[in-house]
């Protein structure tokens, strides 16, 4: 019943904050609530009352789950506190100025128009290539369709998480001018969809690259609690849809909400959690210095720290070790309960100061590309929250540079 309870009042919390504030729609603040909803309230109870444990880890017992709800509880409470004080803040002239700096002023002219086709035809051709030349392993992510050729972590890394997102990126930035022919409208989005394929990407690339594209072009997603609806709806619906591609065969194709879904690897994240805090795996910053170091290859440092979800995977002695391990786990392993409190700060910091940059200035000005890093970053945060934060910041990192790479070549391009 303790159990019980205490996932109720994780689940109650998170939906309060979800469908708060009519005014602001959508946030990274809600994001947060979102997936405290099912990562942390729903799909753990569900595994509770199933017995469930992953990946032949031992079983959670359960004065653990109750301790981990506890914990979970003061986390949600301490985040929204910190939120609060840090929203309530004045916004600095120089974060007043960097939106007004990415505002784009004029229609594009032919030139940057060129570019942006351009730069969206490159994405094209190096995603062709690393797909082995092959249009259906660009649109179909596993399975007999997929040829990804051999490559390192490393090119991998800039090929995929670099130079794919451009050709989205290329189109976002055209919407956000204020251009709007029609010919080149339709070969930036027919190079966008073919390159940045939700059914050939990892689930948190579709929803980095389309949350946005989604919140540009669908004006009713901007109104009351219309998003939070279709983000739940997406979770539920859209997530196992997408999974049929990992391993796609053109095989018959599963619909519908899968319940099983909860029970399943994709939700590890609170037993990882709770395994880390319970068994008391702390690292004191080790793994924090290979989410800073990503872009060190191994082979020039080779005692670079592995992803903490390998790292819980060995510690464990788990059959499988591509597992999550969530943001406040990574908190914990790197500093123990410290570590969860100074993870907890930064969030909220990052959270509130972005939302209020949008919320109170750049919502106003639709031809600003501060609207689109906001947007990939909402879509980003949930696969940040998931882990482990080595990939996921890597990854960030990645899609930053895209959207930076654009402006850079095709924004500061004046009209003559």
């Amino acid at each position: 019943m303790r159990v019980y309870l205490s996932s109720l009042i994780i689940q109650f919390i998170s939906i309060c904050h979800i469908f708060s504030k009519k005014n602001q729609p959508f946030s990274l603040n809600k994001i947060f609530y979102l997936f405290s909803l099912f990562f942390f309230g729903i799909a753990p109870l569900l595994q509770y009352y199933e017995g469930v444990s992953q990946f032949g880890a031992r079983h959670i017992k359960e004065n653990e789950y109750f301790y981990m709800n506890i914990l979970l509880i003061f986390i949600l409470l301490l985040y929204q506190l910190f939120y609060s004080y840090f929203f309530q803040k004045k916004i600095k002239e120089k974060r007043k100025n960097l939106i007004l700096k990415l505002e784009i002023e004029n229609k594009l002219n032919p030139l940057q128009t060129s570019i942006l086709i351009s730069l969206s035809f490159v994405s094209f051709l190096l995603i062709f290539n690393a797909n082995n030349n092959s249009i259906l392993s660009m649109l179909f992510r596993g399975g007999e369709f997929s040829e990804i050729i051999e490559m390192s972590s490393t090119s991998y890394l800039i090929i995929f998480r670099v130079f794919q997102p451009l050709a989205m990126m290329c189109l976002l930035y055209y919407i956000s001018s204020k251009s709007n022919n029609t010919l080149v409208y339709f070969i930036l989005t027919l190079s966008a969809l073919i390159t940045c394929s939700p059914l050939g990407m990892p689930r948190f690339s579709a929803a980095a690259m389309y949350i946005p594209l989604l919140l540009l072009v669908v004006p009713l997603l901007r109104k009351k609690n219309v998003f939070s609806i279709v983000f739940i709806l997406g979770l539920l619906l859209v997530f196992p849809f997408l999974e049929n591609f990992r391993n796609y065969s053109g095989n018959s194709i599963q619909l519908g909400f899968n319940f099983d879904m909860f029970l399943q690897g994709h939700f590890d994240s609170y037993q990882n959690f709770a395994l880390v805090v319970s068994d008391n795996i702390v690292t004191w910053g080790r793994q924090i210095l290979g989410v800073i170091f990503f872009w060190i290859p191994r082979s020039a440092w080779p005692n670079k720290p592995i992803g903490s979800g390998a790292f819980i995977a060995e510690q464990q002695g788990f059959i499988f070790s591509n597992v999550s391990c969530n943001y406040f786990a990574e908190g914990f392993i790197n500093f123990g309960y410290i570590g969860i409190f100074l993870f907890i700060i930064i969030l909220s910091f990052a959270t509130a100061k972005l939302d209020k940059m949008y919320w109170t200035i750049s919502v106003y000005n639709k031809n600003t590309y501060f609207n689109v890093i906001y947007y990939v970053l909402i879509g980003m945060l949930f696969f940040i929250l998931r882990g482990d934060l080595m990939s996921s910041f890597a990854y960030t990192i990645g899609f930053l540079f895209s959207i930076w790479l654009v402006y850079k070549v095709a924004g500061k391009i004046k009209r003559r």
